[in-house]
């Protein structure tokens, strides 16, 4: 079998075709068009089993869209774009091992930090410098309660209000933070410097044990 131009939309037609399968056209090549020599494969159409051109968009015979692609190579195509996605989602995501590995990995870290906490509740300088910054945030509030004036305090933007530190209980993870950058006025209206304390519980979320003050400087 031939093919030809169509006659209406000159796009590739079956010579023994009854409408053009593009335009729908009838008789869209007739015996006098001269043909192109080109052969097109034909398969029986999926609706009607007549023959058709196997590139067709449309049966010229019953109307039926891709005659030529069967049910079965719907199911092909279907079930090779499934097997595509199950790998690509197999290969993003973590295996069984890689799973373990990574819970115990996590479980070391967490044991270890663990190990690591408890250590620094007994060593003087690591509890220190964790409860700096605490005493910063929490103790100046309450030293102000002790004053009965004004305060005024002196530190710098970046400078801490405690510059140091030392046991108040060992065993409870108490620890005693001092400083002396305030200072309070008396009853004359001056200001005199102060040095101030503030207990932290460590052991405790950090929190104020006791706050006291004294007239002086470190």
């Amino acid at each position: 079998m031939a093919v030809v131009n169509c006659r209406e939309c000159s796009k590739t037609v079956s010579t023994e075709a009854a409408s053009c399968p593009h335009c729908g056209v009838p008789n869209p090549a007739p015996k006098n068009e001269p043909s192109t020599g080109k052969k097109v494969a034909l398969s029986p159409c999926r609706s009607c089993k007549a023959a058709v051109p196997s590139n067709a968009s449309t049966c010229p015979h019953c109307g039926a869209t891709n005659p030529g692609v069967t049910t079965k190579d719907t199911l092909i195509g279907v079930g090779i774009a499934c097997a595509l996605v199950a790998v690509a989602v197999y290969a993003c995501s973590d295996s069984d091992a890689d799973k373990a590995k990574k819970a115990a990995e996590s479980k070391a870290a967490a044991e270890a930090q663990a190990v690591a906490d408890a250590a620094c509740l007994t060593d003087l300088q690591c509890i220190g410098d964790k409860g700096t910054i605490t005493a910063g945030i929490k103790c100046p509030s309450q030293i102000e309660k002790l004053a009965k004036g004004a305060v005024k305090w002196t530190d710098g933007t970046l400078e801490p209000k405690f510059s140091r530190f030392r046991w108040k209980d060992k065993t409870a993870g108490v620890v005693t933070h001092i400083g002396d950058k305030a200072q309070f006025q008396n009853g004359f209206g001056a200001f005199i410097n102060v040095v101030y304390t503030c207990d932290l519980d460590m052991r405790n979320s950090g929190e104020v044990v006791h706050v006291g003050v004294s007239e002086g400087r470190l």
